[in-house]
């Protein structure tokens, strides 16, 4: 299939042509207020709710700073309530979906009636103090879930992306293809995570950190309601355990104790206003946290097929395109054994309609002389060639079904 990406004219977006990169936004860096913002429930066993209150209390009590190191003995008596609250807890949420915005009043709730005969008035107000606080701004910050999203289009000709995207039809359109939904990206860093067989023997598998990684294009949905996603599965890497616990993998066992919800559709659904864009997405494959400056991957010469000018594009900056495409092939010749053919093609404004016409403009030359592009024209190429180009431009303006180049 073809995937797209929309870019306006700048000197950032011509740098990241003339490297064949692209970059992963983090989810604060998207256009969309709403981005990977998930509707969080907690439903799991007792244990579960018993280690979500241990893990409020400890964080409440030790973390918040507000104990000096003379009242531990408090800390434990507080903190002795545990599993106390967690039971309580279950009892109030039973077997449905307990929406996390409840939790702050539960949990008061359950902390006054197991803490009304085991602690001082006045240390029972202060853990309440403490734990709303922690659950009303500590408990967001810990159900955080970074994610780097490089996003794609499956439309080229859309007026409105052109529009937003593309600087009012100014720009240009990356042209991208893939065989099987997967794309290939590369680093000058061993910071993507993945998988690859081991040396050690047939179909063992070994997990590492590499400099290149292929990652699926999954498609977004569009809609009005945000993903329900169980927040315990988000906490259990975080709750205390013994030696002894993690030892015996309990903190993997007891997330089978939590009902898996849509955790996979995070950062793939999006209100229905944004359908327009039928976007395709791939996510950084890290876990960690990471600066924008390692979030610029380049990706393989075999998925790069064309660029599509805008109807509006300069003279000066056509030129600096083809310039830039023509410098990356000479980058990384060496990358392929075989050489990938690169594509140019128009957006013409339709006469009638408001959607674009796709017109071959001609490949990408291997040779630069002085004022004379890089380009070979049309009327220069076979008839075999100019036939494959009129096809991929049939299958960018969707009136063809894509096939790989």
């Amino acid at each position: 299939m073809l995937f797209y990406k929309y870019q306006k004219p700048g000197n950032l977006e011509f740098s990241m042509l003339r490297r064949g990169e692209v970059y992963f936004a983090s989810v604060g860096e998207l256009n969309d207020a709403s981005e990977c913002r998930p509707r969080f429930i907690l439903k799991g066993s007792e244990e579960l709710w018993q280690r979500l209150a241990q893990f409020v209390l400890e964080h409440a009590c030790i973390c918040s700073g507000y104990f000096q190191p003379d009242k531990a003995d408090e800390i434990r008596e507080i903190v002795g309530l545990s599993d106390a609250i967690g039971r309580q807890l279950k009892k109030n949420a039973r077997n449905r979906d307990f929406g996390v915005e409840d939790l702050n009043s539960a949990f008061l709730k359950a902390l006054k009636l197991c803490g009304a005969e085991k602690l001082q008035p006045a240390l029972l107000r202060t853990a309440e103090h403490l734990a709303s606080s922690f659950i009303e701004q500590g408990l967001p910050r810990a159900l955080l879930d970074e994610k780097y999203i490089a996003s794609f289009a499956l439309n080229a000709t859309n007026p409105t992306m052109w529009g937003h995207y593309a600087d009012a039809e100014r720009g240009f359109v990356r042209v991208f293809g893939t065989d099987d939904g997967k794309v290939t990206v590369c680093s000058d860093l061993n910071i993507l995570h993945g998988t690859r067989p081991s040396k050690m023997g047939i179909g063992i598998i070994e997990v590492g950190t590499y400099k290149d990684e292929r990652l699926e294009l999954k498609e977004v949905k569009y809609g009005r309601k945000l993903p329900k996603v169980n927040a315990f599965h988000r906490l259990i890497h975080q709750f205390s355990y013994t030696e002894e616990e993690n030892h015996y993998d309990v903190p993997l066992q007891i997330g089978g104790d939590a009902e898996q919800k849509k955790e996979h559709l995070i950062g793939l659904v999006k209100h229905s206003d944004w359908r327009h864009e039928k976007e395709v997405r791939a996510f950084f494959p890290a876990y960690e946290s990471l600066l924008p400056d390692v979030r610029t991957l380049r990706i393989s010469l075999e998925n790069i097929k064309g660029l599509v000018f805008g109807p509006k594009m300069s003279s000066e900056n056509r030129a600096r395109a083809v310039l830039s495409c023509h410098l990356m092939k000479q980058a990384r010749c060496s990358e392929m054994g075989t050489e990938c053919e690169f594509s140019f093609f128009e957006a013409q404004q339709a006469v009638d309609r408001f959607n674009f016409a796709i017109r071959p403009v001609g490949i990408l030359a291997g040779h630069y002389f002085g004022r004379r592009l890089p380009l070979k024209p049309i009327r220069e190429l076979d008839d075999t060639t100019v036939a494959r180009l009129h096809a991929t431009a049939d299958q960018i303006a969707g009136r063809k079904q894509p096939s790989s180049c």
